[in-house]
């Protein structure tokens, strides 16, 4: 059947939008209509409405609404022929190819059809040369080591790149198979190097990323010696987005649908070892800090996330940062505590019952951060103990969102401290709003990968003389930096004839340059042509961030125009619309020089 008129009304026919979207959201009948948390912003009151006698949807939050193939669209992160072809897929009708669509939705729709065939080549062609090739000893050897049994490697389908004489193993098996370079770079699965294409990953044990319908999006790679960086994920690609992915969700789709509850890690192999002792709810970031967009993922599907995240410093940091996001987006929230010095992958091999326990044992988030703040102050008088514990327990008490449970952990903070709760509370509230923390664009290795905005400081910062020539050719500005100091340094390196030795710049620029100098940056050794690759994949992703910024903005505006019927804001709705398709054209190599 044709993707024209017909196949449209033929697919709607067949399916119920209350099945499609109960599919994504947890709906309650409500009168006529059906009523849950909607999945496009964060909101702890239900303000989404299905209605199944219209087949219409609306949120009166975000002010988005539309029918089945709109909700398909913005759930899916597609355009409407995705949109189509997923509802389609749903009711069994089968399309025409690639009738009725403009020359961009066209290529944009092929090189997304050819990066989820390439990727599903490469996983099968990793995992083939890690179980039965010699050169793939390395890799087994190495995760024997890590206590990666057969079944995790069948499980996760995990993987090894060769490095090969040529460094072009993959490349000249998927040239093979018909792919094109275009095709290759556009997957992330090659780069180019002095005219020539090698292999993106070599020599490292690969771990495929699914997305939660299964379908492979990218891979990670681990380095098995001291090789640097440690971890290397695939780039930003049309399918591949670790701000919009979990790792380990389709393997754990079921189970966390079942439970209604989800366990988020920070690294793969935490998931992999979690799996293998038996929590099959496991879940993990996907190399980068927890985002709105995975709070959001997971909301769908769970009431409760426990956080199990490293033992040291900066992985209960992380888990801070997790607990506001969770909370703010209603999610109930608990942390499980791990031993200092270890985390969950350690656990799992010494003392898999152990890690089970911490996990159904993991009491609420703010229960630990508010005796967390409570408990580690030391030296001084009575009083100014107090006093410090007071200044570090008022962040947590005012980042709890509920006024109830606020006023709950108010009292235990006043029964510790021999203090006035209803004070405490008045605190809280008089409590000037900091500005927002710097992002952590580069964290620890392996556990979460550095910004876009670093990447890119990174590269001027060690090739200055690109800085001007990255400003003139993109148009690139300060303002287009999110951080204050990043568009200082951004500044300094654009504005100056050289970035000069330290005490030239203010101290807040210099300690973010030196923080930069410390980043291990891989394209610098590939050669000139690799190095302008990782600057274009920065300039575009940092492109999208904005937009997807603004994006955000006009959808609060939307929810703040007032209690309007949806037709009441059509510029704004038009706008959005011309945001998305600006979005989509960037995704699909459109131009980026001024």
């Amino acid at each position: 059947m044709s993707a024209g008129r017909d196949a449209v009304e033929e697919v709607r026919s067949r399916l119920n939008l209350v099945d499609v979207v109960g599919s994504y959201v947890r709906l309650k009948r409500a009168g006529p209509e059906y009523q849950g948390l909607c999945p496009f912003h964060t909101e702890r009151s239900p303000s989404f409405y299905v209605n199944p006698e219209k087949q219409a949807w609306y949120c009166h939050g975000c002010h988005l609404g539309g029918d089945l193939f709109k909700f398909l669209e913005l759930i899916e992160h597609t355009d409407f022929r995705g949109a189509l072809e997923e509802a389609a897929r749903r009711a069994g009708v089968e399309l025409d190819g690639d009738r009725g669509l403009d020359p961009k939705e066209r290529r944009y729709r092929q090189l997304r059809e050819s990066a989820q065939r390439l990727n599903q080549l490469a996983a099968d062609f990793y995992h083939e040369v890690l179980l039965h090739h010699r050169v793939g000893e390395v890799g087994r050897r190495f995760l024997a080591l890590r206590g990666v049994v057969a079944e995790d490697i069948e499980r996760f389908h995990l993987g090894y790149a060769p490095e090969g004489t040529q460094g072009d193993n993959l490349v000249r098996y998927l040239q093979r198979h018909g792919a094109g370079d275009e095709e290759l770079l556009t997957a992330g699965l090659a780069r180019r190097e002095r005219q020539r294409l090698s292999d993106f990953l070599h020599r490292r044990v690969v771990v495929p990323f699914r997305d939660e319908r299964g379908r492979w999006v990218g891979f990670g790679g681990r380095a098995l010696g001291d090789e640097r960086p440690k971890y290397l994920n695939t780039r930003g690609t049309l399918l591949f987005d670790k701000s919009k992915l979990l790792f380990g969700l389709y393997l754990a789709r079921e189970a966390i649908s079942r439970e209604r509850r989800a366990v988020l890690m920070e690294g793969y192999f935490d998931v992999v070892g979690a799996h293998r002792a038996g929590i099959a709810i496991a879940v993990s970031t996907s190399g980068t800090a927890l985002t709105e967009l995975q709070v959001l993922l997971l909301r769908r599907l769970a009431d409760e996330v426990v956080l199990c995240f490293d033992g040291d410093a900066a992985g209960q940091r992380a888990a801070r940062a997790g607990v506001s996001l969770l909370a703010a987006a209603g999610v109930t929230c608990r942390l499980a505590v791990l031993p200092e010095g270890t985390d969950p992958d350690d656990l799992s091999r010494s003392d898999p019952e152990g890690l089970r326990r911490l996990v159904d044992g993991a009491p609420p988030a703010y229960e630990v951060l508010v005796d967390h703040a409570l408990g580690d102050v030391s030296g001084g008088s009575e009083v100014e103990r107090q006093e410090r514990a007071l200044r570090r327990v008022l962040p947590v008490l005012a980042g709890i969102p509920e006024a109830s449970i606020r006023e709950l952990y108010a009292d235990r903070v006043g029964r510790r401290l021999g203090a006035d709760p209803a004070r405490i509370l008045a605190d809280v509230e008089r409590r000037p709003q900091p500005p927002g923390e710097p992002r952590l664009e580069a964290a620890r290795e392996g556990k979460s990968a550095m910004g876009t905005s670093a990447h890119l400081l990174a590269l001027l910062c060690a090739r200055t003389a690109l800085a001007p020539e990255v400003r003139d050719r993109f148009n690139i500005v300060p303002g287009d930096f999110p951080d204050s100091v990043d568009r200082a340094l951004f500044r300094a390196l654009t504005e100056a004839e050289s970035v000069g030795p330290a005490g030239q710049l203010g101290a807040d620029v210099e300690r973010r340059r030196a923080q930069l100098a410390r980043i291990e940056l891989p394209e610098l050794l590939e050669g000139e042509e690799a190095l302008e690759q990782a600057v274009l994949d920065c300039v575009r992703a940092l492109r999208l961030e904005g937009l997807e910024s603004l994006r955000v903005e006009l959808r609060a505006r939307l929810a703040g125009a007032g209690h309007h019927r949806q037709g009441d804001t059509p510029a704004l709705v038009q706008e959005l619309e011309a945001l998305d398709r600006k979005i989509l054209a960037l995704r699909t190599g459109a131009a980026m020089e001024v």
